[in-house]
């Protein structure tokens, strides 16, 4: 940590000076290691989750890890993009211009939002990828639980497995994912060991998404849990417990039951929140006891 304070120090020095070529091979060198920060902890967490269980206390102490460097280096990203404004590779180096992306990516919303109108017009110009730009529009848009629109989230349950977040028009989402210079979603789906198949139709169109997973006291995920909406079963749990349901636009509350032998029912009451399109709802079904 002390080694990102001191190149936080550099980078306000540097601040001070004109955009001449000393100065920009100096922010070269600065984002080229703030980029390895953001980087090396993150690829880290596989072979820890591997080895300790995604859910282990090593993990949460790596996240903690990331959380701390994330805060630092987000100061000094945007200490760079507010003097320079968002610089390509004509002026600073491919590993360079990448780092200011990927902090801005994993930052909080505020600073998201701050810097999305920057990068778009960036991409425009070609001083960043438009890909970059649909990558931060999706995290902005799960922040704010919205469908994302190109595919590009995903969340990991507690034994690992990876599930798209809800995506808008997905049907067309390819097209989507084509204009922004993205690969396809099936073959993007590969990456997190997902297979995925491009639907047909619009489940959410002009309406919402409820999501989450059902699992028991213990914590273990709870498969082929009957979920029912106003009474009308919709859809079941998975094997990991993941469920997502549609609702109509015309919809302000719903009764949603979880149902499964062996466990009592669960009852949740869904009400329409303004700005909300994706809502997501985690259940614990206790076991009934088993007369002897």
């Amino acid at each position: 940590m002390r080694t990102v304070l001191c190149i936080f120090y550099f980078a306000i020095a540097a601040s001070s000076y004109g955009q001449d070529f000393q100065t920009l091979d100096s922010l070269s060198r600065v984002l080229e290691k703030i980029y390895y920060q953001d980087q090396i902890p993150r690829q880290q967490l596989a072979p820890i989750e591997k080895e300790f269980g995604y859910s282990s206390a090593e993990v949460y102490k790596q996240w903690e890890l990331i959380n701390k460097t994330d805060s630092v280096i987000t100061i000094i990203v945007s200490e760079v993009i507010d003097k320079y404004g968002w610089l390509g590779t004509d002026k600073i180096s491919d590993t360079a211009s990448r780092a200011l992306f990927l902090v801005i990516q994993h930052a909080d919303i505020g600073t998201e939002l701050k810097y999305i109108d920057k990068l778009k017009d960036a991409a425009k110009t070609g001083k960043a990828k438009s890909s970059d730009y649909a990558l931060l529009a999706d995290r902005i848009n799960l922040h704010l639980k919205k469908f994302q629109e190109f595919g590009s989230q995903l969340g990991t349950s507690k034994s690992g497995k990876n599930v798209f977040y809800p995506i808008r028009d997905e049907p067309n989402v390819n097209k989507r994912r084509q204009n922004f210079g993205l690969k396809p979603l099936e073959e993007y789906a590969t990456f997190f060991n997902i297979v995925y198949t491009l639907p047909k139709k619009d489940l959410y169109k002009n309406g919402f998404a409820l999501t989450g997973y059902v699992r028991d006291t213990l914590d273990n995920p709870v498969e082929n849990v009957s979920i029912y909406l106003n009474k009308k079963l919709v859809t079941k749990s998975d094997n990991d417990g993941y469920y997502i349901i549609p609702i109509k636009e015309r919809m302000k509350t719903a009764k949603v039951l979880y149902r499964k032998q062996q466990f009592r029912d669960s009852e949740y009451i869904w009400t329409k929140k303004e700005n909300i399109e994706v809502y997501e709802k985690y259940i614990w079904l206790t076991e009934t006891k088993v007369s002897p």
